[in-house]
């Protein structure tokens, strides 16, 4: 083995094991309501609103990963952390590690947030948007509208640049 090899074998850390039990806090990142029920244990999960948050076992996020992965694809499952009263130190990362997903959530821009998408400049616009999943780009598109709607966003040139990157018109006020 070299000492290449080797320097990158150590730098690694271990991956986290994650029983199937752990509670985890799963944010909805969907606007609108958002239903999942697990074919195994007929639970029914529901988040009403986006940024809302259900606790769900590990079981449970692997079996929606096996049954829909449309779920995590489209960023509509965002992974907030193991709950509080859990012995169990994984971070999201590490979840979206265990559960293989993680390059789905690589240049994740939490749905919740969008409104400081209003403070991008015309180039972090183009930047940032090419780098979202189509489900994101969908709830962008969603928060964009309410924001001019609302008067948050009424820049002619910048609602010019997020229609450009997104492809799509957006409902601007007349």
């Amino acid at each position: 083995m070299s000492e290449e090899t080797k320097n990158t074998t150590k730098s690694q850390p271990k991956p986290i094991k994650i029983e199937d039990g752990v509670s985890i806090k799963v944010k909805s990142g969907f606007y609108g309501v958002l239903c999942y029920k697990n074919p195994r244990s007929q639970e029914t999960f529901v988040w009403g609103h986006i940024g809302d948050v259900q606790f769900m076992s590990m079981s449970d996020l692997k079996t929606i990963k096996a049954q829909d992965v449309g779920y995590f694809k489209n960023q509509w499952l965002v992974i907030v952390g193991v709950a509080d009263d859990s012995d169990c130190k994984a971070k999201p990362a590490d979840i979206y590690k265990a559960l293989a997903i993680e390059t789905y959530y690589k240049n994740f821009i939490d749905p919740t947030t969008f409104d400081e998408a209003c403070s991008w400049t015309d180039a972090e616009i183009a930047e940032k948007v090419a780098t979202l999943s189509d489900g994101a780009k969908q709830n962008l598109v969603v928060a964009l509208n309410g924001f001019i709607q609302d008067g948050t966003l009424d820049s002619r040139k910048k609602i010019k640049a997020f229609e450009k990157a997104l492809d799509c018109e957006l409902q601007v006020n007349n």
